[in-house]
């Protein structure tokens, strides 16, 4: 089954799939289909667009969440108390690509909202997008930034749902390549994962955070390829133990490494 039905030969993908409360599966995936439609006219401008099917397969909505995005970054959906919640890399008219999030209210995509004002103007996509996790009405969201050429890596919290953030933390100790991660604990503080780029070294490290700004000391998890094909590392929880997946490449080959702590 396909949740778009544009029928252009363009990009439809960096789907991020979620549970669709009173339903079945949920998605939002970012969409081309502007790139035929306004061919010639010199609109480049991929959108955000969101389905939710029942659970028999049965589609039953298709919304436009946000009409112009950056091109290739992942989207990272999370469920609040009030509904979903999709984080973002939105872009503006003058290439403004800071990150966004818009929330289901009332059963309607709220307009998009920046997390925070990076003002990290670039011309192109960075292919990195941000991660978003939520327990009641409380939400993190992580991301990276490179305005002035400097990579760094931030989070902030949300205590209304993601409505309004509080003042970014910094995740990474000297520059980061992004590729960010973050969950929620059960006491509402957060775990977050980074690259860091330090001394010529790549390395996946993580850190414990909380909505007051206290930041515990990072800890590297292993050592990574800066390259893109060592992908994107992911947390996940199960009790009260992390668990972290990483791709490994050496030589040309890949595989997939975990580790776990416990909390």
């Amino acid at each position: 089954m396909s949740p778009h039905h544009d029928g252009t030969r363009t990009e439809h993908g960096f789907a991020s799939l979620f549970q669709a409360p009173g339903a079945g599966l949920g998605l939002v995936w970012l969409d081309g289909r502007a790139l035929e439609t306004n061919g010639g006219t010199g609109d480049d401008s991929m959108s955000l667009r969101a389905a939710v099917f029942d659970r028999n397969g049965a589609q039953l909505s298709e919304s436009l969440v946000d009409e112009r995005v950056c091109d290739c970054c992942p989207t990272s959906v999370a469920i609040t108390a009030d509904g979903p919640i999709v984080a973002f890399r939105d872009r503006s008219a003058t290439e403004i690509r800071d990150i966004a999030v818009a929330r289901t209210v009332a059963g309607r995509w709220s307009p998009p909202a920046t997390v925070h004002d990076d003002g990290w103007q670039i011309a192109a996509c960075p292919v990195n997008g941000p991660a978003v996790t939520a327990r009641g009405r409380i939400v993190a969201v992580a991301w990276m930034t490179g305005k002035d050429d400097k990579g760094r890596a931030f989070a902030a919290f949300s205590k209304d749902g993601g409505a309004t953030f509080g003042v970014p933390i910094r995740l990474d100790d000297s520059a980061s390549l992004g590729r960010v991660d973050i969950e929620l604990l059960d006491d509402e503080s957060a775990i977050a994962s980074w690259v860091e780029f330090a001394d010529q070294r790549t390395q996946l490290r993580i850190r414990w955070i909380d909505s007051s700004g206290a930041r515990g000391p990072a800890q590297t998890v292993a050592g990574l390829g800066a390259e893109r094909t060592s992908g994107y590392p992911r947390l996940g929880r199960r009790g009260h133990e992390l668990l972290i997946a990483w791709t490994e490449t050496s030589d040309g080959r890949s595989a997939v490494r975990t580790a776990a702590v416990r909390w």
